[in-house]
């Protein structure tokens, strides 16, 4: 299904954790998955966090093999707070090592 998943650029994408900031960027994409509420992925290089492997991964069909990431900055610790598809399909290649957080853990802003 070609249209279940559609990447594009994103303007810019804020990123707090604990009310500091951890990702400015301009360099981000929003991903829409059919069902799914819109998700923001930015560049590893724009994170002003620690970022370690967290526990778990699977398989998604549309997007490709993701796994947990435990984010840590300004004396916070969230694990498995944020995800990477580090084996993307062909469609989600842009968004590769590219790092999506829980909006249920930290604050996500799009400008």
């Amino acid at each position: 299904m070609p249209d279940r998943v559609t990447l594009e650029p994103a303007k810019r994408i804020q990123v707090k954790l604990a009310g500091q900031s951890i990702v400015d960027t301009a360099r981000g994409f929003v991903v829409h998955e059919r069902g799914l509420p819109d998700r923001y992925y930015v560049p590893r290089d724009d994170v002003r966090a620690e970022i370690a492997p967290g526990q778990g991964a699977a398989h998604c069909p549309w997007k490709g093999d993701w796994k947990h990431l435990d984010v840590t900055a300004h004396g916070t610790h969230i694990a498995n707070g944020a995800w990477t598809y580090y084996s993307p399909t062909p469609l989600c290649e842009p968004i590769r090592d590219f790092i999506a957080f829980y909006e249920t853990k930290v604050q996500i802003e799009i400008g």
